[in-house]
């Protein structure tokens, strides 16, 4: 079986879709996947499954809900990566491959780009993590955010994400390809204008391409935004990239070095 949590929740049987039913049901699934082949506390099962307010019947619908989930990978055709939902202790335990996951074949691919990156490698890192990041199909288990399920889980891989794509750009950047990676950049800095990585990547991908007055007037929007709303001026790194955009006195990067001013808060 495959299981994807890297949008909506959608579970596969060879070519067959599989219908898994009842949001509790399918919160239970989701929240054993983001911790897969780890022994998940029944008590912290029931808390994620049931945010707010637990009813006096929620243990034994979790139980249900285990014995459906059961019965659903069972019935598996496809036995070459069998999946085990198994009692481990004081708590359940999914035993999932990382072929079966979307969320673990991101982590691989994501992990595999970054030390190409380092060995300096940056074509073929940046293949790795575009790789990675083709594996998303929305926020992360999309149609359980809307019942207003908001684990820390989901805002932490949304955090993951970032960092991939922050690491492609880097592997662009690192090969010249500064225009490619700016429309990218300005809609990350216009969804979130206090991230100093982005903004920093920004400005010196608009330097790199002649936009010197526009790589300044952004610094000053981020520190005005950052004074404004945090009431803290920006990271050192920021303002050192800041100063050699300036004075036209920005290095190259190899690749498999941090970009300058990447560091800075996000």
């Amino acid at each position: 079986m495959r299981f994807q949590v890297l949008g909506p929740l959608q579970v596969h049987d060879g070519d067959r879709s599989v219908r898994v039913n009842g949001v509790r049901q399918r919160a239970t699934l989701g929240f054993l996947l983001l911790h897969r082949n780890e022994m998940v506390p029944v008590s912290r099962l029931i808390d994620a499954v049931w945010p707010t307010k637990v009813p006096p019947t929620g243990r034994q619908i979790l139980h249900n809900a285990i014995f459906r989930l059961r019965g659903i990978l069972a019935a598996a055709r496809s036995a070459a990566r069998p999946v085990e939902l198994l009692r481990d202790g004081p708590g359940y335990l999914l035993r999932v491959d990382e072929e079966s996951l979307d969320l673990a074949t991101f982590r691989c691919l994501a992990d595999r780009g970054r030390a190409e990156l380092r060995a300096g490698r940056a074509e073929r890192a940046g293949a790795t993590l575009r790789a990675a990041l083709r594996l998303w199909r929305g926020p992360v288990l999309t149609d359980l955010a809307e019942h207003g399920y908001a684990w820390p889980e989901l805002r932490a891989l949304h955090n993951e994400r970032m960092a991939v794509l922050l690491n492609r750009i880097d592997a662009d950047l690192a090969l010249g390809r500064c225009a490619d990676v700016i429309g990218d950049l300005e809609r990350l800095v216009e969804a979130d204008p206090l991230h100093e990585q982005v903004c920093g990547r920004l400005m010196r991908a608009l330097y790199e391409t002649g936009r010197q007055a526009e790589a300044l007037s952004l610094y000053r929007r981020t520190r005005a935004a950052l004074i404004g709303q945090l009431g803290l001026e920006p990271s050192p790194q920021l303002r050192e990239l800041e100063h050699a955009i300036l004075n036209h006195e920005l290095e190259p990067v190899p690749a498999g070095e941090l970009v300058p001013g990447a560091c800075g808060r996000g």
